[in-house]
């Protein structure tokens, strides 16, 4: 039954989510999204008292590692595709810093972020879990309690080769382009993801940050720009060598990670990413592996 009303939930949502009257998108996108993430929380089982009780994130975690059925995944994912992919996203605008629209990306900050803007956000990760990082991965680190504050240097398209944080919808015919959809399960139990500074960003473009995360990494090779500070992209450093690694607890309750790869010759619906195996520096799964080369 709960199966039979979250889907018929999950349709009604996609059905607003193309409505021409919501116009407002940062308001409507925010409450669609709490919506499902309610409705996920009470199809994995959680009671009241569960959802309530007192967040622990420093006693080591028991709970054993299991994954989401594929029918609850796919209602997960497909009110969140339509309300991504709506045409109200396909223009992104840095607000302040610049003065025409323009496609922005986001590299890994190491030291600084020049004159340009910086986008910073905290995610929640598995309560008492294994969220840890080796070698250098910049300004982007786990706090005291296994949680990840990441730090983008929000910078114009052109400028990174490797992976980096797409805030526009790329358009998936050029040569040589990968995108990546990295969604993250994040930690169920009282849940406090958020922006921390989102530099100006009129829209985050397909991305979201909401109870659980929607990365949507870019790659792209041949870029033509330079910028004058050190930054850091998804990508995969030779061996032998040092190897700059975030690892990231995700949810063991019904794990609902998903990995989706788009490729110009590749159909619109992309296909998934197999776990456990390296693509060009993100290794999906029950939990995620980003590798992260500095430039």
């Amino acid at each position: 039954m709960k199966k039979i009303i979250f889907l018929c939930f999950c349709a009604l949502l996609a059905s607003c989510a193309s409505d021409e009257d919501l116009q407002d998108i940062n308001t409507n996108e925010k409450e669609l999204a709490n919506m499902i993430n309610d409705y996920e929380l009470v199809l994995k089982g959680y009671s009241l008292d569960e959802l309530k009780k007192e967040k622990d994130e420093l006693t080591p975690t028991t709970q054993e590692e299991t994954v989401a059925e594929p029918w609850l995944i796919k209602a997960i994912q497909d009110p969140i595709a339509q309300i991504q992919f709506s045409d109200n996203i396909r223009t992104r605008t840095e607000a302040g810093a610049y003065t025409r629209a323009v496609n922005m990306e986001g590299v890994f900050k190491y030291e600084t972020c020049g004159g340009y803007r910086e986008f910073v956000y905290f995610m929640d990760c598995e309560d008492g879990g294994d969220t840890h990082s080796t070698g250098n991965i910049g300004a982007t680190r786990v706090d005291g309690n296994g949680n990840v504050e990441f730090h983008f240097c929000v910078i114009p398209t052109g400028y990174a080769t490797g992976g980096v944080l797409a805030f526009y919808l790329p358009y998936l015919y050029t040569e040589n382009m990968h995108v990546v959809k990295r969604h993250h399960d994040n930690e169920d139990h009282n849940n406090k993801n958020h922006i921390i500074d989102n530099a100006g960003l009129a829209s985050l473009g397909p991305n979201y940050f909401d109870k659980n995360t929607g990365f949507f990494w870019k790659f792209e090779w041949g870029a033509s720009g330079k910028l004058p500070f050190k930054f850091g992209v998804i990508g995969t450093a030779p061996l032998p060598g040092s190897h700059n690694i975030l690892w990231i607890d995700d949810e063991n309750g019904k794990n609902a990670n998903q990995a989706i790869r788009w490729t110009g010759p590749n159909s619109s619906k992309g296909f998934d990413l197999p776990a456990e195996k390296d693509f060009y520096g993100i290794t999906p799964g029950r939990n995620t592996r980003y590798e992260i080369i500095q430039i």
